[in-house]
């Protein structure tokens, strides 16, 4: 698998750089989306872990 994602990132750089954000928006949106259907007892965990990643993208 790494050696796929090199020879990508040899061959078209734009193309890895548009996987990479697509995952990144995936995560961005699931953790919202999770908050709908949690429990009361499970928000809090998942409002951190929406937190620490807005932290990072700050950075």
């Amino acid at each position: 698998m790494w050696s796929v994602l090199g020879e990508l990132a040899l061959a078209a750089p734009w193309l890895l750089a548009l996987l990479l954000g697509v995952l990144a928006l995936i995560v961005l949106v699931s953790l919202p989306l999770s908050l709908r259907g949690s429990e009361a007892s499970e928000r809090p965990e998942i409002i951190r872990a929406l937190a620490d990643f807005w932290r990072f993208w700050k950075k």
